[in-house]
């Protein structure tokens, strides 16, 4: 595996346990608003209204929101916003601003917290799917230069000088060989990356470059393929030049 594909097996990790964290944090505090008890409209009879101040259950709310979502180990580095801010981000606005400046946690209001935290847990679900389709297309794409490369340092085994035209002729085609199968690996992330631009709501654009901005290069595989092309490249015109003074 080369170091660029490895940084970023790594990075998609560490996302990984983020969202995963992130959707863990969703679920606990569907569970935790499903525990606290609404209040009913004021037209029900009273024994079937919140004993406690209207805005308690509210309270309550932003409470679990707070010691759930927002205290994943990631946050403040990761986003740093206030509950308003947060929720407002993950409920949309109309929803957050009932939850901060509401007066009553009703059935229907809770209803539709917990719809909007159970989407929320399901966005990261399906991101934490792209990151392990993504996790695969990265190993896969390491596999293959990998056994290229261990192919193409075999093919130098005795020096240009010692082999005859026939022999360098042979090796010239090996090492084309081996570059169009490096060229190969580039040519299906490329396909990868197109394909996911469209692939889910949620997700960033531009996968590599969210991913893999801390990374050494935004595009891990495609500047490890411009590596190994090079070299191969830089092989093939060695015994391309040999060939010329052999003929």
């Amino acid at each position: 595996m080369t170091a660029r594909i490895e940084r970023a097996r790594t990075a998609v990790a560490e996302e990984r346990t983020s969202v995963a964290a992130e959707r863990d944090a969703f679920a606990a505090f569907d569970r935790r608003v499903a525990e606290i008890s609404a209040v009913a409209a004021s037209s029900s009879p009273p024994l079937l209204t919140d004993p406690r101040p209207s805005g308690a259950s509210l309270e309550r709310v932003r409470t679990a929101y707070v010691e759930t979502v927002m205290s994943v180990p990631h946050y403040e580095t990761e986003y740093g916003d206030t509950v308003a801010e947060s929720l407002a981000a993950e409920f949309g606005d109309d929803l957050a601003a009932a939850l901060v400046g509401g007066s009553a946690l009703t059935p229907e209001f809770r209803d539709a917290v917990r719809a909007a935290a159970a989407a929320a847990e399901r966005e990261r679900e399906a991101f934490l799917d792209v990151l392990d389709r993504e996790d695969a297309s990265l190993a896969r794409a390491a596999d293959d230069l990998s056994a290229a490369w261990a192919d193409l340092v075999a093919l130098d085994d005795r020096p240009l000088s010692e082999q005859s035209f026939d022999d360098l002729y042979d090796l010239w085609g090996s090492v084309r060989e081996v570059e169009a199968r490096i060229d190969g690996v580039g040519m299906r992330r490329q396909e990868t990356i197109r394909g996911r631009r469209s692939e889910l709501p949620g997700v960033p654009t531009d996968l590599a470059e969210y991913l893999y901005a801390d990374c050494p290069a935004n595009y891990p595989v495609l500047a490890a393929v411009a590596d190994r092309g090079r070299a191969a490249r830089r092989a093939r015109r060695r015994v391309e030049r040999r060939l010329a003074t052999t003929a």
